[in-house]
């Protein structure tokens, strides 16, 4: 089940947040980077962020939660992709059971909702089961650029749709 998050999700939310980025991007980050990530970090801004107001959304996946996607605008200034995946996080547990599929759907159709009907997301461009994932999903590569964050020499690659609508058919599929 995924629905819309709600401010009560918000420590659920960190939590999923905390557990998959450290998982996720262990390896792939220098190590005090991963080890700066935690839940007590990330809690405010959830706090923050919730709930969600339009265009943003954050749709949660389970329950208990067990991942999440936040969306909005996109946020550079792309003319093709006028929406974008911010984050989808899924605890490491409940990884390749379906709910990403969910989340991104639901995700695209909170964009299409909103009137941005095209969308594009930032992977690590080492973290080749997201990369494999989004390719699966139909996402066209776009381009690369340096992620310029803590000191990382690390760099993210961009996949794109040009439409939501075929998007949220190949992830509900």
């Amino acid at each position: 089940m995924v629905r819309d998050a709600t401010a009560e999700d918000a420590e659920a939310i960190a939590r999923v947040h905390a557990a998959s980025w450290r998982a996720t991007y262990a390896g792939l980050l220098p190590e005090p980077v991963i080890a700066g990530f935690n839940y007590e970090r990330t809690l405010p801004r959830w706090r923050e962020r919730l709930p969600a107001r339009a265009p943003q959304a954050v749709v949660v996946w389970d329950d208990p939660v067990a991942g999440y996607a936040y969306s909005g605008p996109e946020r550079e200034g792309d003319a093709e992709h006028r929406g974008e995946l911010y984050a989808i996080y899924l605890l490491p547990e409940r990884r390749r059971q379906g709910g990403g599929r969910l989340l991104v759907a639901a995700a695209a159709e909170r964009l299409a909702a909103a009137d941005l009907k095209s969308m594009l997301v930032w992977v690590l461009r080492e973290n080749l089961p997201a990369r494999r994932f989004y390719e699966t999903l139909g996402g066209v590569y776009l381009r690369e650029k340096p992620l310029g964050w803590r000191g990382t020499d690390a760099v993210e690659v961009a996949y794109g749709w040009a439409d939501t609508g075929a998007l949220r058919t190949t992830a509900a599929g």
